[in-house]
């Protein structure tokens, strides 16, 4: 292969880049914004109203969890890169002090039953809003509009200390956490 050929087949791998690390978003968000983005407590945006039917329960109002670090990851059954990360969300749902740190699904765009099979396929314990007109998923501020997975990171006042735009590696996402959580309540902008 020739040096421009190989120039040519690297730069289309490297332009191919973002589209592949923001999973199954069907609109590709700019490569600045996949990855992770912390947020120092004094710039963080607070999270509009994400409130529903949960896919196996009564309505969610992610605002009732104030007080408590929040873990809000969107998802879906038919997203490869959802099922990839899926593990570290349980895991860290099961780790977690549940007075301190909720972790909530937010399922965008799915058939109710593909919904509830990936949340038995994975033994998923902590609840999941539907949103499954995937009109929520767009209201988060730093999140494009289908970027799936992404994640937000909630302080105790519900305000945006970290987000996540492609999938969550399990050491980073608990990193983030633990960050939070041990933020000095005096540190977190009030509503």
């Amino acid at each position: 292969m020739t040096g421009r050929r190989r120039l040519a087949v690297v730069t289309a791998a490297l332009l191919a880049l973002p589209a592949l690390l923001t999973g199954c978003g069907r609109d590709q968000p700019p490569a600045s914004l996949v990855g992770t983005t912390a947020f120092p407590a004094g710039e963080r945006q607070q999270l509009p109203d994400i409130s529903g039917p949960t896919i196996d329960g009564p309505a969610l109002d992610v605002a009732s969890l104030r007080g408590k670090v929040v873990v809000l990851n969107s998802w879906a059954s038919w997203c490869a890169p959802c099922r990839d990360e899926i593990a570290g969300f349980v895991a860290l749902a099961a780790s977690a002090d549940p007075a301190e740190v909720s972790v909530i699904g937010l399922n965008v765009k799915d058939d109710p039953a593909a919904a509830s099979a990936f949340i038995d396929e994975f033994s998923i314990a902590y609840p999941s809003i539907a949103d499954a007109d995937g009109t929520l998923l767009p209201t988060i501020p730093g999140v494009p509009p289908a970027s799936l997975p992404s994640t937000v990171i909630l302080d105790r006042s519900g305000g945006i200390a970290a987000r996540i735009v492609g999938p969550a590696d399990p050491k980073q996402l608990a990193a983030l956490v633990d960050s939070v959580v041990s933020e000095p309540l005096a540190q977190t902008p009030t509503p």
